[in-house]
């Protein structure tokens, strides 16, 4: 049975429905054009979905083909962007970090840990999926391949071991969701668990995945940053993975259509452009005599944006749509980094190129950048911002697939705009 739709989208959805900013929003409500209503307990104002998409067909210009898709709107209460500010289902990105374990918001996130208990909810132990005895070799010779591949591959390997990998109950997609991913992950790094045994937390298998050396403070800069990362919406990925869920294929092949999406520079992997940048802008003298290595630092840094907007049109790294007046993600990721001991040559690059860019673009860092600065601080190499991304999305994604799950199936058809 499929769950009824809700006849109110929030403020955040009705902005994106109709393609226009919240104070116009508001502006026909107060011209009696769309109607709303404010809840107790409810972050944003509800609007009527039916006025909504009567509005956003009536706008469409003449001549102007029709939507590419034949559903109505696609929402999500997974995660929302409101006002400059990340939440959770509903809980800000610093509530989150400040719970202190990626397992915890990973629940919050899955929608298995309810947001006014996810700070102190016990949660179960991750324990290993089983590998059936066909998967095994595959499994050892995970460390062979490029590290970007790992995680997919791995997540293969435990849906050809599942007899029950094609299983759409929304329960048993979110209990099995940590599992599979932190099963993934220590296929990923080499461990040799055994099947049902608890495994390490997360942001330590993780680091060990990348090739990071064991220590307190690069395991909480990786947990900062995979909190970061756990989710953003309908993002590129996210609508892969609801496309394949719309057809009613399991979470282990949602989870790899997913990685397909986010394999391309231009999401997932574009931290991978961010970490070139940080190393192009590296000083030769920011590490040298104190009061010598500012200058040096900034002749470098304007070096490093002037080839970049050269090369790329853009400095990667830099600036969000959804966040003009800086992104979220990377204030709290880039105040981790600058906690790391070693960390100041990092910072100092971050610091120069921003100086640079918000006086040749005025744009600001955002998770790329952030991104990149803390596998430069850890010595991680650039591809290992891809598997980060991978790591933390999948529980984002997980939950993007129960909430498909509970739509109408296949309805992610096209169709001919001219017929």
């Amino acid at each position: 049975m499929t769950t009824p739709r809700s006849p109110w989208i929030t403020t955040t959805e009705a902005a994106q429905r109709l393609g226009v900013k919240r104070a116009t929003l508001y502006a026909y409500v107060s011209r009696g054009l769309l109607r709303s209503e404010r809840r107790p307990g409810q972050q944003e104002s509800l609007f009527d979905r039916a006025q909504v998409e009567a509005m956003a067909s009536a706008t469409r210009a003449v001549g102007t083909p029709q939507s590419v898709l034949r559903f109505r709107t696609v929402a999500t209460a997974v995660s929302s962007q409101v006002e400059g500010e990340l939440r959770y289902r509903g809980v800000p990105l610093d509530d989150a970090v400040d719970a202190g374990s990626v397992e915890r918001v990973a629940g919050l996130v899955l929608g298995s840990v309810a947001p006014q208990h996810f700070s102190d909810a016990d949660l179960p132990l991750t324990r290993m999926p089983r590998l059936t005895e066909a998967t095994r070799p595959a499994a050892r010779a995970l460390v062979r391949l490029p590290l970007e591949r790992r995680v997919p591959v791995a997540v293969q390997l435990l849906a050809a071991s599942d007899a029950f990998a094609g299983d759409t109950d929304p329960e048993r997609v979110r209990a099995a969701a940590p599992g599979v991913v932190a099963g993934a992950v220590a296929l990923a790094a080499g461990a040799r668990a055994r099947a049902g045994s608890t495994l390490e937390p997360l942001a330590d298998l993780t680091l060990a995945a990348l090739g990071g050396e064991p220590a307190p403070h690069a395991s909480e800069v990786v947990g900062v940053l995979l909190v970061a990362l756990l989710d953003h919406g309908l993002t590129a990925s996210t609508v892969a993975a609801r496309v394949a869920a719309s057809t009613r294929a399991g979470l282990h092949d949602c989870l790899v259509a997913a990685y397909a999406a986010m394999a391309g520079p231009l999401h997932g992997s574009a931290p991978v452009a961010a970490h070139a940048l940080l190393a192009d802008a590296d000083a030769s003298g920011s590490s040298g005599p104190s009061g010598s290595s500012g200058a040096a630092a900034g002749s470098d840094a304007s070096d490093a944006v002037a080839r970049a907007l050269r090369t790329h049109g853009v400095v990667p790294g830099f600036g969000h749509f959804l966040y003009p007046d800086g992104d979220p993600r990377a204030e709290v990721v880039l105040d981790r980094v600058r906690r790391l001991p070693g960390a100041g040559p990092v910072v100092e690059r971050v610091e120069a190129l921003a100086a640079v860019v918000a006086e040749r673009t005025g744009a600001l860092p955002n998770i790329d950048l952030a991104s990149a600065a803390a596998l430069h601080a850890l010595g991680l190499p650039a591809a290992a911002g891809e598997v980060l991304f991978q790591v933390a999305r999948s529980f984002g994604v997980a939950a993007h697939v129960v909430e498909e799950y509970a739509e109408e199936p296949l309805r992610w058809r096209g169709r001919d705009p001219s017929a």
